[in-house]
């Protein structure tokens, strides 16, 4: 099932959030990266902050909701932007990454004023659990980036500090949107915490997946770069998986251009091929489905929970998408 169409309950709603972010960026310049946030992005973690409310008293508290979402979306905006940088991604959304449109100072700046911007949204909440939990959360995504950098170029990174860079970069913030949009909406605390867990494992395993696109994805589907994490020496899970099943001298010849750190497009269309075929894309795959798993299982108990179905439609788009 497409993800808009998973999405059309609240179809509505996700415009407002829209127009929330939109009003909230008065600098002229911020208005002209808006196009991150209207140009066909997944709106997954402003979705997932108003479904959680669905499950409190959604109508009496619909516009901090709103905020929440907001707040949310301009977090991750600016998280994408930075990554870009780091990446050297020239594509985000088959449109040009802000830093290859605008030049990297101002796509840095931007990125720092997104996140202002987002604690400004926050504090009109006046929930101060909120704005403090979403402190941590930030922190959580800035340690998760730096772990990564980190385990560049390091062929004995194990698949526990891939999984904990996950947790950090990506799951934290997903399971943020849970929480919080729970939370806001005064849902009962069994629901809250049931969210949360759900929202841990759906960010596993959307990373993972993330992770299997990049080897075996169209840029013209994904509407991004891809493979360049492999250039600049980041081993995700599947190309742990085949360093695993590979010879110590299968490995050495393989990875010879990135001991280098020589990485080209051909080694890494190569390396790709290579996972493709051993199996470790697949391997991969089959753990993304235990995370989804697990998630399916935290939505068994229906109490307590609206929406329930939406939830596991979510949990298999997750591992079905192609983009």
């Amino acid at each position: 099932m497409e993800l808009k169409t998973i999405l059309r309950p609240i179809d509505q709603r996700l415009a407002q959030v829209t127009d929330r972010v939109v009003e909230s960026l008065q600098h002229p310049m911020a208005r002209m990266c808006v196009y991150l946030i209207t140009a066909g992005g997944k709106r997954l973690r402003p979705a997932l902050t108003l479904l959680a409310g669905q499950s409190g008293d959604f109508r009496a508290n619909r516009e901090a909701l709103v905020d929440l979402a907001a707040a949310i979306e301009l977090v991750h905006t600016a998280t994408l932007i930075h990554d870009d940088i780091v990446d050297g991604s020239l594509v985000r959304r088959k449109r040009p990454t802000v830093h290859e449109r605008f030049g990297t100072e101002r796509a840095v700046l931007m990125g720092d004023y997104l996140y202002a911007v987002a604690f400004s949204v926050l504090s009109r909440l006046k929930e101060p659990y909120v704005t403090s939990y979403m402190a941590q959360i930030c922190q959580q995504l800035s340690r998760g980036e730096i772990l990564e950098v980190e385990t560049r170029y390091r062929f004995g990174v194990t698949e526990a500090r891939y999984l904990q860079v996950v947790r950090e970069k990506t799951a934290s913030l997903i399971a943020a949107c849970c929480h919080l949009g729970a939370y806001v909406a005064g849902a009962p605390q069994d629901a809250v915490d049931r969210l949360t867990r759900f929202g841990w494992n759906l960010g596993m395993a959307f990373q993972i997946m993330d992770d299997c696109l990049d080897l075996i994805g169209d840029e013209r589907v994904a509407g991004k770069t891809l493979r360049s994490d492999l250039e600049k020496g980041s081993l995700s899970l599947p190309i742990i998986y085949l360093a695993r099943r590979l010879s110590a001298t299968e490995r050495r010849r393989l990875f010879a251009p990135l001991r280098r750190r020589r990485a080209t497009q051909a080694f890494a269309r190569s390396v790709a091929s290579a996972a493709n075929r051993s199996g470790a894309i697949e391997q991969a795959k089959a753990r993304a489905e235990q995370f989804i798993r697990d998630a399916m299982d935290v939505l068994a108990p229906r109490n307590g929970i609206a929406l329930v179905e939406t939830y596991r439609h979510l949990a298999r788009y997750a591992i079905e998408r192609r983009s």
